[in-house]
Order: structure tokens, then C-alpha cells, then sequence
């Protein structure tokens, strides 16, 4: 699969991120939008209302896309254990489509990273903890390099949903490796 090559823009904004400290550099992404689920739980088990329409985000937004979505997807990733977990599936991004990820097994930590040149919060890195002890979507726009982390000993399951419909003949993704020194991310794991 070839991949689109980084845009001039995001090009200099990875620049900027260069020799910056990821710590200085993290929290909310402009347009990253979060919907934490609520589980309606009893004996038999629980049900959760993963998407509707009128849906608003944590901050009270609205949550769908403007567009229909254009496909749903799932990927699964093994688990490997290890500290830092050895699984990690990042970056990419996306011109146009916007994601729509739902982790409904295992758990994750979902990272991002601003790479629009014209964002209030060009350069900033996101991070969450998503799946089966976090329930929650996680709605990324386009140009926002996006990736995750599996943090247990379970498989991580990943649901998405996309507004564009993949297209081989013109893919909409760009990847940049997980360990790009320009973003700095520090994948391990913390123990306290």
C-alpha cells in the first residue's frame, strides 16, 4: 500500500515539535471530541447506546458527523505483554475522513497528535485510556495523527467507523512512524 507523503504544513509543524519535550506538549486537541458511554447494567449483563442520532460529546457538542458514515470497520491487536506492552499501532492520519473509535475489548492508551498547521493546538499530544475499563468513542479529525497502545494481557478489539469509504486507488492515509523523534512519545508505562 503507498502511503500519502506528509504536507508541507505538517511538515513544519512536526519541525516545531522538535527538541520540545512531549510533556510540555500534551493535553486537549481542538476538535477531538470524546462520548463516554454509559452502561446500563443488571444480572444478565449490560447494554451500551454506542451511537444515535442527537448523541452530544463529554463537552456537550454534537457528536455525529455532519456526513454519514461511509464504512465500519474492526482491526484487532494481539497482545503481547512486556512494559512498555510491545503492541503499538501508530501513527497515521487523513485528509479528508474523519474516525470514529470504539475499543470493545481489551484496553488501550488512544494517542494523538495535532499536525494541522492552522490549529489553536498545533503540535499538542492527547492521550486517553480507552476500552473495556474506559468505555468511551473517541471521535479524530482529519490531520490528526492518531494511534494506540495495547496496555494488558488481552487482545485489543477496535471498532471504527469512517466518513470516507476506502478507496485503494486513492487511499486516504499517511503514516508516520511510532517513534518519530519529532513527536517524542514516550510509550512506557509508568509504575507507582
Amino acid at each position: 500500500m503507498a502511503w500519502i507523503p506528509l504536507t508541507e504544513s505538517m511538515g513544519r509543524v512536526l519541525q516545531s515539535m522538535d527538541g520540545v519535550p512531549a510533556a510540555q506538549r500534551t493535553g486537549r486537541i481542538d476538535g477531538v471530541m470524546v462520548k463516554t458511554f454509559t452502561k446500563h447494567a443488571d444480572q444478565r449483563g449490560y447494554f451500551i447506546e454506542q451511537l444515535k442520532r442527537g448523541d452530544l460529546d463529554d463537552d456537550g457538542r454534537p457528536f455525529l458527523p455532519d456526513q454519514p458514515f461511509a464504512q465500519m470497520s474492526r482491526s484487532l491487536a494481539y497482545a503481547r505483554g512486556g512494559n512498555p506492552p510491545e503492541l503499538i499501532k501508530a501513527f497515521h492520519w487523513h485528509r479528508r475522513q474523519w474516525d470514529y473509535w470504539d475499543i470493545v475489548q481489551g484496553n488501550a492508551r488512544v494517542v494523538l497528535v495535532d499536525l494541522r498547521e492552522d490549529s489553536p493546538t498545533a503540535g499538542r499530544i492527547q492521550t486517553l485510556i480507552v476500552g473495556e475499563h474506559a468505555p468511551k468513542m473517541v471521535a479524530i479529525p482529519p490531520f490528526v495523527g492518531h494511534g494506540y497502545q495495547v496496555l494488558d494481557l488481552r487482545d485489543v478489539i477496535l471498532n471504527y467507523y469512517v466518513t470516507e469509504p476506502y478507496d485503494p486507488a486513492d487511499p486516504d492515509e499517511g503514516r508516520i512512524a511510532w517513534d518519530d523523534p519529532r513527536i517524542g512519545f514516550d510509550w512506557r508505562i509508568d509504575n507507582i
